[in-house]
């Protein structure tokens, strides 16, 4: 790794967080038939935001939309009366677990740099994750971390050069300064435009492995 290198900036769900919008999905299928074909491309993190329910999505993470909206807009495109916090649940059974494994070496590495998030994601999730590391260190995120950035604050997200650009703005810290984790390779483009280095993360282990050197490097 670039011996230059101050900052280690993660992803969230993927990396730090093990997802599976598939268990959402299932959920929905059950509640209704037009659920189950308007939900079928719920893995949203894959999709090009060309049908509406994408771009819906990908405003609702871009935080140009409130949580309300959101589940009222849920509501319309499934054809189903649910309330608030039954949404709530269904939407956050995308959020399997956190990798404890992968989130105590991240935070031995405090010891030698500064460690960050970078995530796309909304505030209904953001809750719900921060309970999840509240239960396991006694505080959210953004106190283990030396700092977040989250999608739905910074009114855009990746792969887009904007959010890149805003992290590089507050993090105060060169491109060439930080290296970037990331699951999925498309989002790690941009930032090697920008002289960042970058890690596609394949898998928890080959991750593990990577943060276990850093550690004794």
């Amino acid at each position: 790794m670039n011996n230059d290198i101050k900052v280690l900036l993660f992803d969230l769900g993927g990396v730090v967080i093990d997802i599976d919008p598939k268990k959402a999905i299932s959920e929905l299928k059950k509640i209704s038939s037009k659920a189950a074909t308007e939900f079928k491309e719920m893995d949203y993190r894959y999709e090009t935001f060309n049908s509406d329910l994408s771009k819906f999505f990908n405003a609702y993470e871009k935080g140009e939309i409130s949580d309300q909206l959101f589940r009222d807009g849920l509501r319309s495109a499934g054809k189903f009366d649910l309330n608030d916090e039954k949404i709530d649940e269904i939407w956050n059974l995308i959020i399997v677990k956190i990798h404890t494994d992968i989130l105590e070496l991240i935070l031995k590495l405090k010891r030698k740099y500064l460690i960050m998030i970078l995530s796309n994601t909304n505030s209904i999730h953001k809750i719900f994750f921060d309970k999840l590391c509240v239960d396991l260190h006694g505080k959210t995120f953004e106190k283990l971390f030396d700092n977040a950035f989250y999608s739905f604050e910074l009114k855009c997200r990746k792969p887009d050069k904007e959010i890149y650009d805003k992290v590089v703005a507050e993090s105060k810290y060169l491109p060439s300064e930080i290296i970037f984790f990331d699951d999925m390779k498309e989002n790690l483009v941009e930032c090697n435009k920008m002289g960042m280095s970058t890690y596609h993360v394949k898998s928890t282990l080959e991750l593990k492995s990577f943060l276990s050197d850093l550690i004794l490097n």
